[in-house]
């Protein structure tokens, strides 16, 4: 009971620790020793889907299945939960160790069968590695360090593999390790973040291009996190989509921008847009249209101001997606496709969603070459065809301001005209 672990009858950690240390402190040691960490990918699913009774044989199978793969003198344990380790010490080179990862991989992808159903699963594999020409004088108390330090390494490159699309393996590295380690930190750090007030809104105008008149703006979020300065949004959206935060974080923007917009249309007339981006995650949520309902109420918002940005990701199940935007036209509340232009399936749904605006990917106005200015343009035309707003993003400089005005596009963003902006200087600008 000390040295196994009872569902699978593989031994534990306890037991690991145990014979890694005495691999390690023997000098007639291997000269390769690597420690692969699996885990399961989607397990978590598999019991909300099948329950737990399936989660458990599961696991059984796994751990059989793994005892097939790997000669018998190396040797497996469970870590924990959906977690093991291998321990491959017979093997002689690295490209040994990654054709046994590759068809270990492999096995975990073929379907198990529990009870008449067929159960899909797979691994992601992190992998480190030690010589002996690293041992000189390992003492005790080196070796539990070292230890702890291989299990990390390898935690880590599972990572690696678990963000790189899974069902796959990756060596650890020292620049992947600090990426992964300063993510992982960020994940816990991000978990806090709202309560300790760290997340921003900041502003960046739209303006009007046949008047040049400011007309609004579109909302930015930003993490001013005490621990790693100012965190931009690329970095940290993705994160709180995985750690599950995207909902409330998104919510809190929402009310956020709709209590700013509310107090620029009392203070300037011309104030009819605030643009906000949503995620697909928050679209998803059967609660997103009534909560939607409940921040313009609070807020005392007339639904018009508000323009929802979707990228076209959200649109790849067109039916459901169609439903949700039905009901926020109901409300009044218009809709936005963002990144215009950078998915092949934009024009197959144009007719089919209820759109209001167009907006044009910076990367077509950044490339303003001859092909380029044939790509803008088209997009343009078709928009106001269509009978779209259109704003283009990203607008830096005279030439690209001077293009999409003379092609009648109806608003710009960017630098050329403001930095996003603080509240308090978005409505100085407005004033």
């Amino acid at each position: 009971m000390a040295y196994y672990d009872p569902l699978t009858n593989l031994p534990n950690r306890y037991w690991l620790n145990k014979q890694l240390k005495k691999l390690l402190l023997n000098r007639e040691s291997p000269e390769l020793l690597a420690i692969l960490f699996l885990d399961l990918d989607r397990f978590k699913s598999i019991n909300d889907t099948h329950g737990h009774h399936h989660g458990d044989v599961l696991l059984r199978r796994v751990a059989e299945r793994l005892r097939k793969c790997i000669p018998s003198s190396d040797f497996i344990s469970r870590h924990g939960g959906d977690e093991f380790i291998l321990v491959l010490h017979s093997l002689k080179t690295v490209e040994e160790i990654e054709e046994m990862t590759e068809q270990i991989v492999k096995e975990m992808s073929l379907p198990f069968y529990i009870d008449g159903d067929k159960v899909l699963t797979s691994t992601s594999v992190g992998i480190s590695l030690f010589s002996k020409e690293c041992q000189q004088h390992i003492i005790p108390k080196d070796a539990d360090e070292l230890i702890d330090r291989l299990i990390k390494q390898a935690d880590i490159a599972m990572y690696v593999a678990k963000r790189n699309g899974r069902n796959t393996y990756e060596m650890s590295s020292s620049s992947s390790n600090e990426r992964i380690i300063k993510i992982i930190s960020m994940e816990n750090e991000l978990k806090y973040a709202l309560e300790r007030d760290e997340l921003q809104l900041v502003y960046q105008p739209l303006i009007d291009l046949k008047t040049s008149d400011v007309i609004g703006a579109e909302a930015l979020i930003r993490w001013n996190s005490a621990k790693f300065g100012t965190v931009y949004p690329n970095e940290f959206l993705p994160i709180l989509e995985e750690v599950g935060l995207i909902v409330p974080v998104g919510k809190w923007v929402l009310e956020e921008a709709c209590k700013q917009m509310k107090a620029w249309t009392e203070l300037n007339s011309l104030a009819s847009k605030i643009g906000v981006n949503v995620s697909p995650i928050q679209l998803k949520s059967s609660r997103f249209v009534a909560e939607m309902e409940q921040i313009l109420k609070r807020t005392g918002l007339e639904p018009r101001f508000l323009e929802l940005e979707i990228t076209e990701s959200v649109i790849q199940n067109s039916q459901e997606s169609k439903k949700v935007l039905n009901r926020l036209r109901s409300l009044g509340v218009k809709v936005a496709m963002d990144d215009f232009g950078t998915c092949y399936s934009s024009l197959s749904y144009l007719k089919h969603l209820p759109i209001n605006t167009l907006k044009i990917d910076k990367s077509f106005i950044d490339d303003l070459d001859e092909v380029g200015k044939v790509l803008v343009e088209t997009i343009i035309q078709m928009g106001k065809k269509l009978n779209f707003d259109l704003t283009a993003e990203g607008i830096e400089n005279e030439e690209q301001l001077q293009f999409v005005t003379e092609q009648g596009c109806h608003i710009g963003q960017g630098y050329l005209f403001d930095k996003p902006l603080s509240p308090e200087e978005m409505s100085r600008l407005l004033k």
